[in-house]
């Protein structure tokens, strides 16, 4: 896989997660493809990629990767999400997201995410439900994307 960051634009879909971090980016023509370059926001104090930025662009990645397959896109929470850190990467390096689909159910979506810098440094395993609006069927969901 080509780490080509001519081939990636800022992520535009509204997540103040993202937004707080900043740096993250879409592929042009592959929805199943995303990157960012390890900064100052996403490393920890030793300015290695924190495990918990990982873990926060997965479910977002895999969360948005699986809602689009649909249309209109669906509404999803998250109701689990595994990371398996197997390396990391330093500040200044790119970082390449390849999400993939693993189950599109009606009541479950799920799906993985492999990190890539010059090996695969993790991976993050999802698993979605439909979002049901605030005060619905059981009160304690919220109708929000991941």
């Amino acid at each position: 896989m080509t780490h080509e960051r001519s081939l990636f634009v800022p992520w535009d879909r509204p997540s103040p997660m993202l937004d707080a971090i900043g740096g993250f980016a879409r592929h042009v023509s592959d929805p199943l493809r995303a990157g960012f370059t390890v900064d100052a926001p996403k490393t920890n104090a030793r300015g290695l990629l924190h495990g918990g930025v990982i873990a926060a662009i997965g479910d977002v990645a895999i969360g948005y990767a699986l809602a689009v397959r649909s249309d209109p896109p669906a509404g999803l929470v998250t109701v689990n999400l595994s990371c398996d850190l197997l390396g990391t990467a330093r500040a200044g390096d790119w970082v390449d997201v390849l999400i993939t689909p693993t189950r599109a159910g009606r009541r479950l979506a799920a799906g993985t995410a492999t990190f890539t810098s010059t090996r695969v440094i993790a991976h993050v395993t999802a698993l979605f439900m439909p979002a049901v609006p605030v005060g619905g069927p059981t009160g304690d969901r919220a109708a929000v994307a991941s």
